[in-house]
């Protein structure tokens, strides 16, 4: 998680955030780590073939189907969980700073996006 803390951390500072107050940036930080993981699950379980979805949906119902069982059933899935969290986290930065589209040169998406090794830390 300490690459998505970085990530939104970055965020936050692109955004003009830098001289915040430390409780409130901390929880600026905490709810944008929450939203962006929700989001990168939403893409996820949209990113599901529609027999996958049906049968996870099936699994959901049952109590015992906790965390870990959906983290094992989503690694199975045949979805590229890494790509779709690099898809999200770049949406969420387009977003979070209002950007129309994604950076031009190669310079600035090489600083400003996220790496692959921050999806494939959140994928797991």
């Amino acid at each position: 998680m300490e690459n998505v803390e970085d990530f939104i951390d970055q965020l936050i500072d692109e955004k003009g955030y830098s001289d915040l107050d430390d409780d409130v940036r901390q929880e600026l930080k905490t709810d944008m780590i929450q939203r962006l993981m929700d989001q990168i699950d939403q893409a996820a379980i949209n990113a599901l073939p529609e027999d996958k979805a049906i049968e996870l949906a099936d699994k959901l119902d049952d109590e015992s189907f906790d965390d870990e069982k959906v983290a094992e059933f989503m690694q199975n899935s045949g979805v590229d969980l890494q790509q779709v969290a690099l898809e999200t986290m770049l949406q969420f930065r387009m977003l979070y700073l209002g950007e129309a589209e994604a950076p031009s040169t190669e310079e600035s998406t090489e600083a400003e996006a996220p790496t692959e090794e921050d999806a494939a830390e959140v994928a797991e």
